[in-house]
């Protein structure tokens, strides 16, 4: 894998443990994690029955995972590698690249493996990658994300660039902030609530708008927080 299927997320938008709404930017600027090959993003691990444990033969290359701050995730790149995460009731991130029906996919045989294997993930929460551009200009939002993706959907889908790199940007977010919360929104009731999002903003062009929105996200995110008395 090359960095095209990486960005900046915008990670833990608010620490629990943080008793100051107004250092809560600064702390989250600074769990801006950049993942390129350095990272083990797509490192490859081999799941058993007591522990986890890299191989290198191709034979064992069965789960991709990743790891945020001390919590490992399982990619949710199959279902066959879904299957193994539910058995140990391992949560999954779902990838950027994927179209929402596959991502929904996944998760569906995510909760039947885990009832098939017996395991309660009522507390299991995932991670859902998404780029995101906001503009006014849904136009230019769509533009800019194209431009940001276009080298890797070329690359890893040739055969179907325009069917691919469309479908993608539709399974992002894209357009107003009004827009893009409401599409964050619509899309957490999809996955029933199951799922924390791992936002990436490095599209946008304008850096200074770019950061606005990062500000007003945040500050959305703790008013939520302690509207719902979750601080």
């Amino acid at each position: 894998m090359n960095k095209w299927n990486y960005g900046v997320f915008f990670v833990n938008f608010y620490n629990k443990g943080q008793q100051e709404p107004s250092k809560t930017m600064n702390n989250a600027l600074e769990t801006l994690r950049i993942i390129d090959e350095d990272t083990s993003i797509y490192d490859v691990i081999n799941i058993d029955d007591h522990y986890l444990v890299k191989k290198d033969s191709e034979d064992k290359k069965l789960a991709p995972f990743i790891t945020l701050g001390e919590k490992l995730y399982v990619l949710a790149t199959s279902e066959n590698t879904v299957d193994i995460a539910a058995k140990y009731a391992l949560p999954l991130v779902f990838k950027w690249d994927d179209i929402n029906e596959e991502r929904l996919k996944l998760l569906s045989f995510y909760n039947v493996s885990a009832s098939k294997y017996n395991k309660n993930i009522d507390l299991v929460r995932h991670q859902l990658m998404l780029h995101v551009n906001v503009n006014e200009a849904e136009t230019v939002a769509k533009e800019e994300l194209k431009l940001y993706i276009e080298n890797y959907v070329a690359c890893t889908q040739p055969s179907n660039f325009n069917g691919s790199i469309d479908s993608i940007i539709q399974s992002n977010v894209t357009g107003s902030y009004k827009d893009c919360l409401s599409y964050v929104a619509n899309l957490a009731g999809k996955f029933d609530n199951t799922v924390d999002f791992l936002l990436c903003f490095e599209s946008m062009q304008d850096q200074n708008k770019k950061k606005s929105v990062m500000i007003d996200l945040n500050n959305q995110v703790i008013k939520f927080r302690q509207d719902n008395n979750l601080i």
